[in-house]
């Protein structure tokens, strides 16, 4: 394989940036992508805490707007981080990022990207930055950042198969989106809008299968939280669930092992968890600590300045990696004390409105929020009749195992990516013997 090293400058035909200016915003309008919305294991940007634009500033204020296709290069705080502009393209970029267009007579765009998320390419990234609080990239040092430039039948096999496997790993994120948001919509219309029980009060068909609309009652009664459905009780999470806090630790134990400690960055910003939170441990630790694959997790700690995640509710997943966890002083694992409620019930339940704010009234702190001891236990929720609880269970259960073949899949998928990558890029691996690897893979 014939690599030459080229500047990055050299391999761009445009650069859309918007820089050095603060963007009035609206309420309502065009998205507006910052930072926090790129991240390297995703293909395109994720609209995480947008902001927006009136349709006439995106006509009249910006100096250029991205193109489907272009690469999105974060600048600032966390620079280095990219992502590809999707099409249609739906937002506009400000400050602290930059889109690059490829000069396609000299590199595959595709492979473009996948070069700038390889550890040779961001290795050079974190050594070039400057700042310590903020760390920033300057545009200017773009013809010293050197990019490896395989020949251009190399250049598309690499960009297409990185492209390939990302694209797969990023629908199989969105089916588990959507599989989640299944079981929680059916969740919320039962258990907490309770639709069929206000169809059948007001004479309505309430729209299911006539098995299962019978389990439902026609009339309601009062309670402490409120009119609730009759024969349903209000109960204490605390009197279904046992709660285990999780082990502190010193950072001397935070060593190579087999073993792993389940942490806050355990828990993704969006929800769900995050395999990459895991922290090697070598401590000790007590039995009922260690944290098995379908265990649920309740986030205990979070910092004042995001507080993104305290309280929210994580099932964990096996690890390749590792041959047991253990939850960190971060974490809570919540087991249920008898199958009058299950794992899905209690996580559907703890991703409602209702119990995130409990546990944002039950935080103390100022640097760093701290979920009290008392916070899970203490909150109250609607219990149905039995066998409700045992159907919603029977409808849930497929879809998070679903879920959970699907985020495997990803793992395979990723490691056989990231794996490959480096190899391919540095030319320690040919392209034949990468098109054999990945024929058998996929």
């Amino acid at each position: 394989m014939g690599i030459e090293t080229l500047p990055f400058s050299q391999l761009i035909a445009e650069v859309v940036d918007n820089r050095g200016r603060s963007c009035p915003t609206v309420n309502h309008g065009v998205p507006l992508i910052a930072t926090n919305c790129i991240r390297n294991e995703l293909l395109y940007p994720t609209y995480d805490k947008v902001r927006f634009v009136s349709h006439e500033t995106y006509s009249t204020w910006f100096r250029g707007h991205p193109l489907p296709g272009d690469i999105l290069f974060v600048n600032k705080a966390t620079p280095g981080r990219v992502c590809l502009v999707p099409s249609p393209v739906g937002f506009c970029i400000a400050q602290d990022m930059v889109a690059v267009r490829a000069d396609t007579r000299k590199v595959y765009p595709k492979y473009l990207l996948a070069a700038l998320r390889s550890k040779v390419v961001q290795d050079q990234i974190s050594q070039m930055h400057v700042g310590t609080l903020i760390p920033h990239f300057k545009k200017g040092d773009f013809d010293k950042l050197l990019i490896p430039v395989p020949t251009p039948y190399d250049q598309q096999f690499i960009g297409d198969t990185y492209f390939e496997l990302s694209a797969k790993i990023d629908l199989n994120r969105k089916m588990n989106e959507t599989l989640e948001g299944i079981a929680r919509a059916i969740f919320k219309s039962w258990f907490v809008d309770f639709d069929p029980v206000r169809a059948k009060a007001q004479g309505r068909d309430p729209g299911l299968p006539s098995d299962l609309a019978d389990l439902f009652p026609s009339s309601f009664v009062n309670s402490e939280l409120g009119e609730i459905p009759t024969g349903w009780r209000v109960k204490l999470v605390g009197d279904s669930v046992t709660c285990v806090k999780g082990k502190s630790y010193s950072s001397a134990e935070l060593q190579s092992s087999t073993t792993a400690l389940v942490t806050l960055k355990s828990f993704a910003r969006g929800g769900g968890y995050r395999p990459e939170g895991l922290k090697p441990y070598t401590g000790a630790f007590k039995a009922e600590q260690e944290v098995r694959p379908g265990d649920l997790v309740i986030a205990c700690t979070d910092v004042t300045q995001a507080a993104e995640v305290i309280g929210r509710p994580a099932l964990v997943e096996s690890s390749e990696e590792f041959e047991s966890l253990v939850a960190s002083l971060d974490v809570i694992i919540v087991r249920p004390k008898s199958t009058d409620v299950s794992v899905p019930f209690l996580y559907c339940l703890f991703r409602t409105d209702a119990f995130k704010s409990h546990t944002y009234a039950h935080s103390t702190g100022t640097t760093v929020l701290h979920l009290s001891n008392g916070a899970v236990p203490s909150f109250n929720f609607v219990m149905p009749a039995g066998a409700l609880a045992r159907r919603f269970e029977l409808l849930s259960v497929p879809l998070f195992q679903q879920i959970d073949i699907n985020q495997r899949e990803s793992r395979l998928l990723g490691a056989l990516r990231d794996s490959l990558l480096p190899k391919l890029i540095c030319g320690e691996l040919r392209v034949p013997d990468a098109e054999r690897i990945v024929g058998r893979c996929v």
